[in-house]
């Protein structure tokens, strides 16, 4: 087949190859449609749809509770926890925890596709599964963690000191209050006053706060590193693995007059 170089599309004149016409890009295929082959420009707009679609379901939702929190708002409701299979996420933010884990699975189509047709092994698109795999790990040792922590502070000797606490707080409003209360948590435990509300949770909820309390820094921390491999990498590799990994879609002289 014959590639030549010129405007692809007249609106989008950086655009040389024809085989990245916008045009010619199948959404349904690109995205969920793994046995196939993608080429260079329809790789990077899959992409961008997908990481823009995480930084608005994110930041838009996130940034409308902190502004109605600042208002008086009540956002018990946005904040309250909502089981999605094993993990527990706020309710404001369950769009975005869906389209995350529906948009794990196209990525990972998305880059086979594109590693395919660039000549690459498919099998590094693993690369951008192992952020889930190891936030499942984080969350796996978290509630294990908070699981420990329930059943510590649920020792007869915290629940004592708990109620103790709680008991000063309703008679004694005055400020030796603190002091009594911290005073009496070290003694029987030696540990830390807990928190009332912490021991009001149920083992469950509080394992699951535990997990994503370590699950959700990890995988931020190796989606981007991923999001940096796919940028720097992939989105730069040349359709058909023929030619200089760069940015762009144009063809030189050369490509075109071997018809690559």
């Amino acid at each position: 087949m014959e590639y030549t170089a010129g405007a692809i599309d007249p609106h989008r004149p950086w655009i040389r190859d024809e085989r990245d016409a916008p045009s010619a890009m199948k959404w349904g295929q690109t995205l969920f449609n793994p046995f196939g082959k993608t080429y260079k420009l329809h790789f990077t707009r899959a992409w961008t749809f997908m990481f823009l679609g995480r930084v608005l379901l994110y930041v838009v939702p996130s940034f409308i509770a902190m502004i109605a929190g600042i208002a008086g708002v009540k956002t018990d409701g946005m904040n309250a926890p909502v089981d999605l299979f094993l993990f527990s996420v706020p309710a404001i933010l369950l769009p975005f925890a869906i389209f995350t884990l529906v948009t794990d699975y196209t990525s990972f189509v998305v880059h086979v596709r594109r590693l395919t047709e660039a000549g690459r092994s498919a099998f590094l698109a693993i690369i951008v599964i192992i952020p889930l795999l190891l936030g499942a790990v984080a969350y796996a040792l978290g509630s294990q963690v908070g699981g420990m922590n329930y059943r510590a502070m649920h020792a007869p000797a915290n629940t004592e000191a708990v109620e103790t606490t709680a008991e000063t707080k309703t008679e004694d409003e005055s400020e030796g209050e603190d002091a009594a209360a911290k005073e009496a948590q070290p003694k029987a435990t030696g540990r830390p006053p807990m928190d009332p509300r912490m021991m009001g949770m149920s083992q469950r909820d509080l394992a699951k706060s535990t997990g994503m309390g370590f699950a959700f820094p990890i995988w931020w921390l190796a989606s981007f590193g991923a999001m940096l491999w796919s940028l720097l990498y992939v989105a730069r590799l040349p359709n058909g693995g023929v030619g200089q990994i760069r940015t762009g879609s144009h063809l030189t002289p050369d490509e075109i007059a071997r018809g690559a």
